[in-house]
């Protein structure tokens, strides 16, 4: 399908957490995007490195939104959506501070999405790069030429996806209840069973990988390993449960297991010496004993939205 006269508007929310090194090549990358309809939005998660002064002075064209702390991934960027409503945004792109991308990544996911009503949410061919700063295998992607085409897949990577707002108006925001990692899994599990269809553009995009919490890997692995059990309970049997805390007891806690160093992902499931990993692993463990009447709540709330969504898709 061709986008040609018509160019829906996409907000493109940027999260920032100290990370004023990344907007350094993450912006000048979103800016250099070739789709003539975006606005592009830094929502600042209380940053204390000068990013939003620094974004100010050398991207005058970049909407702020400043938060006066800092809560998370989740809230962040449904301040985002929020600002992305107001506007009359078709779509909101989520997008990490960390990334890099194709310029015609905007308009393959709008053309995807505008191909079928019942995509929900666009994903993008992911170039980790793992705490590198190599660009060489994105770089030859970007140089290859593409037939622009998407396929649907069952899950996609947060840290750059194309979201129609209209789901978040069925499905609701963000749940904010993981404040960072796992949300976007949450997002994507709520929005396959409501019914709508995830789909992949085969347009590169680069991800550094680890971002500001990448310099405090003990303070992401303790929620990494909390949301990955409240995601579980949210959309799990108990039998699925007692697995994945299973699980990430065996990953994070028996001995003589080897990570790859270069693998953040990996990294925040074994983050230290077994003993301090165990210690991490109560936590999450106890965390979600004790918010678990407010998870089964908003799993009950969630359920009542997917029904709602999946009978309006019934009834048309």
């Amino acid at each position: 399908m061709s986008i040609s006269g018509q160019y829906p508007l996409v907000c493109v929310i940027v999260l920032n957490y100290n990370g004023r090194r990344h907007l350094a090549y993450c912006l000048p990358s979103l800016l250099a995007t070739e789709y003539p309809s975006m606005h592009l939005l830094l929502v600042d998660n209380a940053s204390q490195d000068g990013s939003t002064a620094w974004v100010r002075e050398h991207f005058p064209q970049v909407e702020i939104i400043e938060s006066a702390v800092n809560r998370g991934w989740a809230v962040g960027n449904n301040l985002g959506i929020a600002r992305a409503r107001e506007l009359g945004a078709r779509y909101a792109a989520l997008v990490n501070n960390d990334v890099r991308v194709h310029p015609a990544w905007l308009k393959a996911a709008v053309q995807a999405a505008e191909a079928n009503r019942r995509i929900g949410i666009v994903g993008f061919e992911i170039y980790e790069a793992r705490g590198s700063e190599d660009t060489r295998a994105f770089e030859e992607a970007v140089r290859q030429r593409r037939e622009p085409r998407w396929e649907p897949a069952q899950v996609v990577d947060g840290m750059a996806m194309l979201v129609r707002m209209s789901l978040f108006d069925v499905l609701g925001p963000i749940d904010e209840g993981f404040f960072a990692y796992a949300e976007d899994n949450d997002l994507v599990i709520r929005a396959r069973r409501a019914g709508y269809i995830i789909a992949r553009a085969n347009v590169p995009v680069w991800h550094y990988g680890g971002g500001t919490f990448g310099e405090r890997l003990l303070w992401a692995a303790k929620l990494q390993i909390r949301n990955n059990l409240r995601l579980a309970i949210k959309h799990d049997s108990p039998a699925g449960v007692l697995y994945q805390a299973a699980r990430h007891f065996a990953k994070g806690c028996l001995p003589f297991l080897r990570v790859d160093p270069h693998n953040f992902a990996a990294r925040r499931l074994r983050p230290s010496h077994p003993i301090v990993n165990f210690g991490i692993w109560l936590y999450a463990v106890g965390w979600n004993i004790w918010h678990l009447p407010a998870t089964l709540r908003q799993r009950w709330l969630d359920y009542q939205r997917i029904t709602a969504a999946r009978q309006q898709w019934d009834d048309d």
